[in-house]
């Protein structure tokens, strides 16, 4: 059985998305997803091959691919689009041909060479001519091409990135009969940061949605890959329970069937412990937890338990029942998460702070009450 046959396809969402940027006149939209809850592979998987078929290019770019040069995934992308092919075909590639130089057609049939090297800090005017170049040949106005631009949210962190956002913007609103676009973020902060500040170029450029949560059909779905394939049954109420308990995260529900696969001896409540252990080492949750103060890793855990006013009374006294010690003051509470919000792992919106990583809500809140305590 395929690996392909594990995932689960998001059809109507896909369905919904596409008639959004076709059929309206929307041509844009961002996406808020928490991290590792399948944004990419709803684009990769469900939205780019749906358009495909309907005879649109599909052009993906990941922003985490090169952080300190979004210009070359920029680039990179929308070249090797123009070059042709399915975009699942052209994924394959794109790792091992973006370093250390770009081979890039630029107009007229002519290719150059772009050193990446030369693309980091603030991008030179040429490139960024270049750019709208592309998106020049890239419009379609009959089939328009679908641009997904995956955790858009890091090209405006650094101040070097302000010419390249701001070129971006422009070079769309020329075309919004020819390119249309997806904005993915898991930082709802960030994405608003974006397309809600008035100063900046994207300023309610895009139709805001969320990444729907995954339902029962889900469970059911990777139920029926795992009977086909495992030598041992896992009865439904017990899946239920377990992807619950996990607010529907499909990486971890994943993980936990592949942990029930590789070993016989786990019961569906010793496999959560296991990948509970396991996602901690891959993801450094363990050495972010080594590092904090009993009060941070409190109110950690009151994040993690989707308490968002942390320094009410309620929340302070939960904060003293953990560590063993006082209330803390509303002093010490907003330390705590002003350090968590360095960390990168909470992030404070409209009022309320939460964590943005489920995977990290759920495995803080596996953590035994011994943890916390300042003794």
């Amino acid at each position: 059985m395929a690996k392909s046959e594990w995932h689960f396809p998001r059809r109507a969402f896909a369905e919904q998305v596409y008639s959004l940027l076709i059929d309206s006149p929307a041509s844009a939209l961002s996406l808020f997803g928490p991290r590792r809850t399948g944004k990419t592979e709803f684009l990769r998987e469900d939205l780019a091959p749906l358009a495909e078929a309907r005879k649109h290019r599909v052009v993906y770019v990941s922003l985490w691919q090169t952080v300190e040069a979004p210009i070359a995934s920029l680039l990179y992308a929308f070249d090797a689009a123009l070059r042709g092919g399915r975009l699942s075909d052209r994924l394959g590639t794109a790792m091992r041909d973006l370093s250390p130089t770009l081979k890039l057609s630029a107009p007229g049939g002519t290719e150059v060479e772009v050193d990446l090297g030369s693309l980091r800090g603030k991008p030179q005017d040429d490139h960024l001519l270049l750019l709208d170049q592309y998106c020049e040949r890239l419009a379609d106005d009959k089939h328009p091409t679908l641009l997904l631009f995956d955790e858009f949210q890091e090209v405006a962190r650094s101040p070097h990135t302000a010419p390249i956002v701001a070129a971006l913007r422009t070079s769309l609103d020329r075309r919004r009969s020819g390119l249309v676009s997806v904005f993915t973020g898991s930082s709802q902060e960030g994405l608003r940061n974006v397309f809600n500040a008035r100063e900046a170029p994207f300023y309610r450029f895009a139709t805001q949605m969320t990444l729907p949560v995954l339902d029962d059909g889900f469970v059911d779905h990777q139920l029926a890959v795992f009977r086909a394939k495992a030598r041992r049954r896992i009865e439904r109420s017990d899946a239920l329970r377990v992807f619950e308990r996990i607010e529907h995260n499909p990486l971890f529900f994943q993980q936990w069937l592949i942990a029930l696969m590789a070993h016989d001896r786990l019961t569906p409540d010793t496999a959560m412990t296991h990948v509970l252990d396991e996602l901690g080492a891959q993801f450094g949750f363990d050495r972010l937890w080594s590092g904090l103060s009993p009060l941070q890793r409190a109110t950690l855990r009151l994040l993690a338990e989707h308490i968002e006013q942390p320094y009410a009374e309620s929340s302070t006294a939960r904060l003293a029942a953990l560590t063993g010690g006082g209330g803390p003051t509303i002093d010490r509470v907003q330390t705590a998460l002003r350090r968590l919000s360095r960390l990168g792992v909470a992030e404070k919106v409209e009022r309320a702070w939460r964590l943005n990583d489920p995977l990290l809500e759920v495995w803080v809140r596996g953590r035994p009450e011994t943890d916390f305590s300042a003794g």
